[in-house]
């Protein structure tokens, strides 16, 4: 054996019983971790193997269904693992999710169990009135030929109204059938009637052509007339009520009453102007209350009476007051009846000494002049 080879396997015994050493003290050496860093390992490890469990038992479906990994170059082992268990994560922290949220309901349902069945017994007890109750308020008919009104010999059964109660509102449509009785009989048609009918007939089939473009069709049938002589029927109808009425006036008015009437009532139309102290309707909206604002109205008056112009009291107190420029107002104006009142009581370029109360508030009232009123005719 040459000196060289007898070297070699020298060395290597060497590094043999090196290596022995190195081994046995490793094992000799005392374990350093105390048992929650083994108990805390023990569950990394289960945590792990159960996360790949769950990303070898998805690898599958996911494959199957994930679009993306369907490529044409290979993708690395390392990041198809990583793309699982992200998904694998998702999908579990979506069941917690979906967990706490039923628990939640369960929890709502058990702090108001009380209240949800005493709403469910109210439901039923509501239910059980109105089907005991119920039926004593409708009228019950043996058959459809009992008669609803009778008029002047003229019957109305309850086929009849049954059969245009499917389309129509009921009582209305009961009235409609006694008034076209009762004032056909009072009225026959006549040129007039005929002639004051069809102009209106077409007065509102061109008016409902220019402001929505209804064609006759359509006009009929956004008002629910099944035919253009059913919307003359209803005409005939309108005008022969407006004809009872002005006979009934007429026959039933005195002269000296309508004269009283005209006397206490009627006035010519009057300019006017006013100041409006409004009151609070609530607590938050910035306005005065009804004290307040009842003080205020007088401390302008009080000032008017002083000399202060109507054009310097608007300046002077144009944050708190609303000025209004009415302009002419006639007897049958659509305002308050205190305010009419008061109006109407003043002289021309005079104002109201006390303040005048509406649902509005307090308004102190400025009459510039008057027209002559209407004639009694």
């Amino acid at each position: 054996m040459s000196k060289e080879k007898k070297n070699n396997e020298t060395k290597k015994k060497e590094t043999k019983t090196t290596e022995e050493k190195e081994t046995k003290v490793t094992k000799k050496q005392p374990k350093k971790d105390n048992k929650k860093e083994v108990t805390e390992t023990k569950k990394e490890e289960k945590i792990t193997k159960k996360t790949k469990k769950e990303a070898e038992k998805l690898e599958e479906e996911i494959f199957n269904e994930d679009e993306d990994f369907i490529i044409e170059e290979p993708i690395k082992k390392e990041e198809k693992i990583k793309k699982i268990e992200k998904i694998a994560k998702e999908k579990k922290a979506n069941h917690k999710k979906k967990r706490f949220e039923l628990n939640n309901s369960l929890d709502f349902f058990e702090r108001n169990r009380a209240y949800i069945y005493g709403f469910a017994i109210g439901m039923l007890l509501t239910i059980l009135v109105v089907i005991i109750i119920w039926p004593d308020r409708i009228a019950t008919l043996e058959d459809g030929t009992q008669n609803v009104a009778t008029i002047d010999g003229h019957n109305y059964t309850a086929d009849t109204l049954y059969e245009d109660m499917k389309d129509y509102y009921s009582v209305s449509l009961l009235l409609d059938l006694i008034d076209t009785d009762i004032l056909g009989e009072l009225y026959e048609e006549d040129e007039e009637m005929t002639d004051e009918v069809n102009s209106n007939a077409e007065y509102y089939l061109s008016m409902y052509e220019q402001y929505y473009g209804y064609t006759e069709e359509q006009f009929l049938s956004e008002n629910g007339f099944s035919s253009y002589e059913d919307f003359l029927d209803f005409l005939r109808l309108d005008y022969r009520r407006n004809k009872y009425l002005d006979d009934y006036i007429e026959e039933n008015l005195e002269d000296s009453e309508i004269e009283d009437y005209y006397n206490e009532n009627v006035f010519g139309d009057i300019n006017c102007q006013h100041i409006l102290v409004e009151v609070s309707s609530s607590d938050d909206d910035g306005k005065l209350s009804d004290e307040d604002a009842k003080a205020l109205a007088e401390e302008i008056i009080d000032k008017l009476n002083d000399g202060t112009t109507w054009e310097d009291i608007q300046e002077e107190y144009a944050d708190q007051i609303t000025f209004e420029d009415l302009g002419y107002q006639s007897w049958d104006a659509n305002l308050e009846e205190s305010f009419m009142t008061a109006l109407k009581e003043l002289e021309d370029n005079s104002y109201s000494t006390e303040p005048v109360e509406t649902s509005y508030g307090y308004h102190v009232i400025y009459r510039l002049d008057q027209e002559e009123a209407p004639s009694l005719d």
